[in-house]
């Protein structure tokens, strides 16, 4: 026992302490950078999401300016309307597959896209004019100015300086392109129109100044090149052109026709917009990669930790096993010593024992390489020992009972029949018909003890000693396996087609056949009838036998199945459903397979597909149909 505690006492302090304390230290590290990473893809999903917002947030845009042109009736817009909404609804698919991701910020989004499930209806009253232009302003513009609030929403969340500068810089370009292209927008409705009109006026003056106070902040988080390409944008020949006529239409806001025609208007403002978004899409380029140099950095720590951790863990564990190396090839070779006693020795003893061989000794274990490994190997020569001794023992009272039970089921059935032929015998003589009457009984109730004597030699292995030198009916057979259960008035065959069995194997089939019969009778109230059917197909002949009882749940019919398919020793039951296992044994024998399965109202089923094999050469040309048993 000291030696034994000795080596527990290494290997605890070889492996366990450093190895614990450094799986330990490697596991919080790694779990702490595992989490900086994970902030970090959802940073980048985050940033993606604003994208797709803001590029389904530039095609509505359009979208408005050309819906309020047409509006204010401008119909050269017409044509340019639908190829538009077929870009918003490209846009917008886009977004809904970064929105199934659900990266964060998803929730808010859905909710702003939540405002537009009108945009189909007031597309139709566009087209058809129905809808007012100031109406269609005020729609498009809601769903924007949400679109853009719920995706700037959390921006300032990212815990770095950088990335929070970059979306700083996309809202305030997002918020400078949305007043362009509403100014777009409502310019557009207004030159169509002729004039100002109502509010326009007002909301006109409003929207370039929100325009001028978003472009001012720009410059106070931009990168130094966006802010170029932003001036650049600004001084474009189209820029200018548009600052002209929105100038224009200023100067001459009262006059009862503006100077200025509606088309020009949209394409120098759409030139400008467009020039505004793709340095707003510099600038979400930008914190795309950002975020995508923060997630390589999170990773590069992570794989970093990872490395060191498992690096020292594999070092532990290499140490340990130089230590443990003396003690592993010992109980390496024991455990095959172990192995081959189980795979090969005790089966071979107990084959040996089954025929009457002589049982053979295991061999001497391995040598072991410490005195308490010597000590196992030596404990387990007496335990193959005795294990063999104990297999045999028990292979030999198996291979004794069996032969004792057929004996007995070899006597009992001989009995039966000489008192099946006696009682036949008395039925020839006997003209009293209630006598008679009584011998039949004695009759039936003796051919179903035949059947229980060669069930019990079915189990132990022997073959039924009954053949028919001709191949017999099927329906003779069924009739034949009626005669061998108690209640057979009860049983109904439905149709069972005229093919021949050979007579070899008429007494299995019918023993098969009872069996099952027997089994649907017992489960089934006594004033329900059990039906027979047997069909004959391409692969054989398939009997049906059905129930009309309370059923079995799916647990009693895979194990019932499991005992007619051979898979378990009828020794385990305790002789519960004994029958079952006779059946799986004679269908094994015959080549069928039986299975039970639910009837299609209530009961069970016993379906017995018999394989071609047991079938004679020839079929009855009228199927015999069945009536009550």
């Amino acid at each position: 026992m000291r030696t034994l505690s000795s080596i527990r006492h290494r290997l605890a302090l070889l492996l366990a302490l450093p190895t614990g304390a450094l799986v330990l230290l490697g596991a919080i590290g790694t779990a702490a950078q595992a989490g900086r990473f994970a902030d970090a893809g959802r940073t980048g999903d985050r940033v993606a999401l604003v994208v797709a917002t803001e590029e389904f947030v530039h095609q509505l845009q359009r979208e408005r300016g050309l819906t309020a042109g047409l509006l204010g009736g401008e119909e050269s817009f017409r044509a340019r309307v639908g190829p538009q909404r077929e870009a918003a609804d490209t846009a917008r698919r886009a977004l809904d597959r970064s929105l199934a991701a659900d990266p964060p910020g998803a929730e808010r989004v859905r909710a702003a896209l939540a405002g537009l499930s009108t945009l189909a209806g007031l597309r139709g009253r566009a087209d058809t004019g129905a809808a007012d232009r100031a109406e269609a302003l005020r729609f498009y513009t809601g769903a924007v100015t949400a679109l853009n609030a719920a995706a700037f929403a959390d921006r300032d969340t990212t815990g770095d300086r950088r990335l929070a500068d970059a979306l700083a810089t996309l809202e305030a370009l997002s918020r400078a392109t949305e007043a362009a292209a509403l100014e777009r927008g409502t310019l557009s409705g207004v030159l169509a129109a002729g004039s100002f009109r109502g509010g326009d006026y007002p909301a006109f003056v409003r929207i370039t100044a929100d325009r001028g106070a978003a472009l001012a902040d720009v410059p106070r988080t931009a990168l130094p090149e966006r802010t170029a390409a932003l001036d650049a944008a600004l001084r474009s020949p189209a820029a200018v052109a548009a600052a002209g006529m929105e100038q224009q239409a200023l100067d001459g806001w009262a006059a009862a026709r503006l100077p200025v025609r509606a088309d020009a208007w949209w394409q120098a403002a759409t030139e400008l917009v467009d020039g505004l978004y793709v340095v707003q899409s510099q600038a979400a380029g930008d914190a795309s990669a950002r975020a995508a140099e923060l997630r390589s950095q999170a990773l590069r720590a992570l794989l970093v930790d990872a490395g060191l951790a498992l690096a020292a863990a594999v070092g532990a564990v290499l140490l340990g096993l130089l230590a443990t190396r003396s003690i592993t090839r010992p109980v390496a070779a024991l455990a095959a010593e172990a192995e081959e006693l189980a795979d090969r020795v005790l089966p071979e003893a107990v084959e040996r024992a089954q025929t009457g061989g002589g049982a053979a000794s295991p061999g001497a274990a391995a040598a072991a390489g410490t005195a308490e490994l010597e000590v196992l190997g030596a404990a387990l020569d007496r335990v193959a020992g005795t294990a063999v001794r104990l297999a045999v023992e028990q292979s030999v009272q198996r291979r004794n009972t069996a032969r004792s039970l057929a004996g007995l089921g070899r006597r009992n059935q001989s009995l039966v029949m000489r008192q099946l032929g006696l009682l036949s015998a008395l039925e020839r003589s006997e003209q009293d018909p209630a006598a008679l009457a009584n011998l039949f009984e004695l009759d039936h109730l003796a051919t179903r003890m035949r059947r229980n004597a060669e069930s019990l030699l079915v189990l132990v292995g022997e073959a039924s000693p009954r053949h028919w030198p001709q191949p017999v009916a099927l329906g003779d057979v069924v009739r034949s396996a009626l005669g061998e259960v108690e209640d057979y008035r009860r049983v109904v065959l439905r149709r069972v087609d005229g093919v021949l069995v050979d007579g070899g194997a008429v007494a299995e089939v019918a023993h098969l056949l009872a069996e099952l019969i027997e089994n649907a009778l017992t489960a089934s109230p006594p004033d329900t009838d059990v039906e027979v059917f047997a069909r004959l197909g391409v692969d054989g002949c398939l009997v049906v036998v059905t129930d009309h009882g309370p059923g079995l749940d799916e647990s009693a019919l895979d194990l019932a199945n499991t005992r007619l398919a051979g898979r378990e020793s009828f020794l385990v039951d305790g002789g519960g459903q004994l029958g079952l296992y006779v059946v799986g044994r004679l269908a094994e024998r015959l080549g069928a397979v039986v299975r039970l399965s639910p009837a299609p109202v209530h009961g069970v089923t016993a379906t017995v597909a018999l394989p071609s094999a047991l079938l004679a050469d020839g079929v009855r040309p009228v199927p015999a149909v069945g009536v009550a048993g």
